[in-house]
């Protein structure tokens, strides 16, 4: 089992880029929604662009923990950290990428874009054979009646 440092794993969610953002809302309820990554900075935090307006906007602001899931072809990460609503306008500007420009009117300009930092604690990550080798493992293991290797799993603590 191969062990990812904090910055492969960086790495990997960069490459992914698209996560399912879970937030707990006032009724300490998890809610999830696919949300794209503006931005990882040289801290490891990770920021997206959002409406003011939004449901997960009060989430954050009312608890602020938050558990970010990127997942690709063999790939799953599981990050687990803390948010903050930023509305400051030079680092908006500094950020704005293409998904700000496509949902906000005037782009990092508009007054409805704010941001949320996510700071990392935490992140489990696993990294599998992919499907036709699972498969292959699988059947071999249930004749064998040994367990079968799926890959590396691992903890990384930022």
């Amino acid at each position: 089992m191969t062990e990812l440092s904090a910055k492969d794993l960086i790495a990997r969610i960069d490459d992914i880029g698209t996560c399912m953002f879970t937030t707990v809302d006032s009724s300490q309820r998890l809610v999830s929604r696919p949300m794209s990554v503006s931005h990882i900075d040289e801290h490891h935090r990770l920021w997206f662009f959002s409406p003011a307006e939004s449901e997960k906007v009060d989430d954050v602001l009312g608890d602020g923990h938050v558990n970010l899931a990127f997942v690709a072809d063999k790939t799953w990460i599981s990050v687990a950290g803390t948010a903050e609503v930023v509305d400051d306008a030079q680092k908006k500007q500094e950020l704005e990428d293409l998904g700000a420009k496509a949902y906000f009117a005037k782009g990092a300009d508009d007054s409805e874009a704010w941001l949320i930092s996510v700071d990392p604690e935490t992140a489990q990550y696993w990294e599998g054979p992919g499907k036709a080798v699972a498969l292959v493992k699988l059947v071999a293991s249930a004749v064998t009646d040994s367990t079968p290797s799926m890959g590396d799993k691992g903890h990384v603590e930022f």
